[in-house]
């Protein structure tokens, strides 16, 4: 009489029995497999595509050939691309600065028990809303030489004798700029530094009053370290949408005068559209990547260590 083996479920072989680990990771690549197949078809494949055009002579109407890295040497020699590189830098960092100080200030103040505070409230988000080409021309007409609002103001106020050349004059075109992009931009960074003041205790700022602490000292103390966080996120996020801004530029100065406002993104616009060397345009795009990618990592990895706090 034979007797069949019985094992016990430990020494069951691995193979008859797939791990509960195994049967997870299938599932999850099986339900994020229509998001990887979308960011295949349309991030990865054109911007590989993208990427070997820069190291081609691609121009509109013509066959590509490979001059591998010509483009980019070409551009390192370019005075007009280090101009634009300079006018990126200065572009970017008054832009940034000034919305992160008006920003925190105008949240500073809508975060008092103020009346029509909700009004106010609506004020300032309202400009983040209104559609880019409206704000830009409206803009436009109040930098206008002939009729314009604010030279108009200031000549009333004694301040000047003529006319402005807001947007003609290579001396006043960036400040111009920067200033829309400024209006624009402030109410993401207020709307962003109000959320996290109401996030801050008002027992602590009572308990500092009460030992005699001011209101600079509180400020210090209590405020900004209440929305440390949230402001430099805020801050890194407007620089990403900064580096990229066009629209502004584009509609006001085209890149000049004599390419004072002239910064990257204009400036691949008008290699790849208006000269048509379509690989020269891509290679100024991509020089630009290392720094969006570090700081869309900041934010990413920021974000991920606030929603997970003990990590």
């Amino acid at each position: 009489m034979t007797h069949s083996k019985v094992y016990p479920d430990a020494a069951v072989p691995r193979r008859a029995q797939p791990s509960k680990a195994r049967q997870d990771g299938l599932l999850a690549y099986l339900l994020m497999s229509p998001a990887l197949l979308y960011l295949l078809v349309v991030m990865a494949v054109p911007f590989l595509w993208a990427l070997y055009t820069s190291f081609t002579d691609k121009t509109i109407g013509a066959p590509a050939h490979f001059i591998g890295l010509q483009n980019y040497l070409s551009l390192l020699t370019d005075p007009g691309f280090w101009q634009a590189v300079r006018n990126t830098l200065l572009f970017t960092a008054g832009a940034v600065i000034a919305k992160v100080i008006f920003g925190m200030a105008m949240a500073l103040v809508l975060n008092q028990n103020i009346r029509f505070r909700n009004f106010f409230r609506v004020l300032l988000f309202l400009p983040w809303t209104i559609p880019s080409i409206v704000s830009v021309f409206t803009w436009q007409w109040l930098y206008s030489d002939v009729g314009g609002v604010l030279s108009d103001l200031l000549m009333r106020l004694h301040l000047i004798e003529s006319p402005l050349p807001w947007l003609a004059s290579p001396s006043l075109a960036m400040f111009s700029v920067i200033l829309v992009n400024v209006w624009r931009g402030v109410p993401f960074v207020g709307i962003a530094v109000l959320a996290g003041l109401q996030s801050i205790s008002h027992d602590q700022h009572e308990a500092a009053m009460i030992d005699g602490a001011g209101m600079l000292a509180r400020f210090r103390h209590i405020t900004l370290p209440g929305v440390r966080e949230v402001t430099l996120l805020t801050a890194v996020i407007t620089t990403i949408w900064t580096l990229n801004d066009f629209e502004i530029i584009w509609l006001l100065t085209r890149g000049g005068p004599a390419n004072a406002t002239q910064v990257l993104s204009t400036l691949s616009y008008t290699e790849g559209f208006l000269n048509l060397h379509i690989g020269k345009a891509i290679a100024i795009a991509v020089v630009t990547l290392p720094a969006l990618i570090w700081l869309i990592n900041y934010v990413t990895r920021r974000s991920l260590s606030d929603s997970n706090p003990a990590h």
